[in-house]
């Protein structure tokens, strides 16, 4: 019996190259998932911009402060909702456990974003602060899952760009954390713009490098 059901976990497994090759209806899937996280991405960037300008830049700020959480709320549940079509991905691959890390600090994003975009004051600054750092954490799980992905592909040439995302999210989104940390603890006095800023790099970055690498999946 168990000759047997080795036998037929041995033929259900599938190699990477396989995978690609036959664009079973999870690898489907998986491209609508990175897809999804893109554009999430870009929306929370555009919300950041936007943020950025309106807030430090002119006096216009009325309608598009209103419209901009509704767009970082957006796209953060869509990169959620992207993480949780990207499970779908092998389990030979072996990114699930990361996948589902990634998919909870994306839904604690979603639920910063949502006490904003629902003008809601029931988060204190620790809380506030956890669901960020989650958040970030999330991206780094996200990107992790992808190097394990190349991997499954035998893509190491690719792997370059999962390293670059790394570093754009602990150089910039996790920097922007860290510098809002030591703000409200009172250690240093920054600008909220400096802040805005670091941060903004990272969330221009992660999508730019997430399209680059969903291109292997063609």
């Amino acid at each position: 019996m168990n000759h047997e059901s080795a036998a037929v976990a041995e033929s259900e497994s599938i190699s990477g190259e396989e995978w690609l090759r036959d664009a079973p209806d999870s690898l489907k899937s998986t491209r609508r998932g990175l897809k999804l996280v893109i554009y999430g991405g870009v929306l929370v960037f555009l919300a950041a911009v936007g943020v950025l300008y309106f807030l430090f830049g002119t006096e216009m700020q009325t309608i598009f402060m209103n419209v901009l959480p509704v767009m970082a709320f957006a796209g953060n549940l869509i990169i959620f909702a992207g993480t949780i079509f990207c499970l779908s991905i092998p389990e030979q691959a072996g990114a699930r456990r990361l996948l589902i890390g990634a998919a909870v600090g994306f839904f604690a994003k979603v639920i910063f974003s949502g006490t904003i975009f629902f003008d809601t004051e029931v988060l204190n600054l620790p809380v506030a602060l956890f669901l960020k750092l989650a958040g970030n954490v999330g991206f780094i799980l996200f990107a992790l899952a992808l190097r394990k992905l190349l991997l499954y592909l035998n893509r190491p040439d690719q792997m370059w760009k999962v390293h670059c995302l790394l570093g754009s999210v602990v150089l910039f989104l996790m920097g922007s954390w860290c510098l809002e940390l030591v703000t409200d603890l009172g250690l240093v006095g920054l600008r909220l713009i400096t802040i805005y800023s670091v941060m903004l790099v990272g969330f221009f970055l992660y999508p730019c490098f997430t399209f680059s690498l969903k291109k292997v999946l063609r």
